[in-house]
């Protein structure tokens, strides 16, 4: 009779070594900087759409709604680069 306990433990160690932590960790960078670059359109977009609609600005508003389409673009394009290790 096998001892499944043991079998699934051996197992579980050898994905373990097997397992690409660097590229899991870049993996994971880039959904954060995903999830930040979001953020901050959503809110350039938010508070251009306010001055569009409540506060009497529109030009201010085409102005932040642009600038929060474009920033991550230019971000991406200019921003640091990271070096590959």
């Amino acid at each position: 009779m096998r001892d499944e306990t043991r079998i699934d433990e051996q197992e579980a160690e050898e994905m373990h070594e097997a397992m690409d932590y660097m590229q899991h960790e870049r993996t994971w960078e880039n959904v954060t900087n995903l999830i930040k670059w979001a953020v901050i359109q959503l809110a350039f977009i938010i508070v251009g759409l306010f001055c569009i609609i409540q506060g009497g600005a529109p030009a201010a508003g085409f102005v932040l709604i642009i600038v929060g389409l474009i920033a991550p673009i230019g971000w991406w394009l200019f921003g640091p680069k990271r070096i590959p290790t």
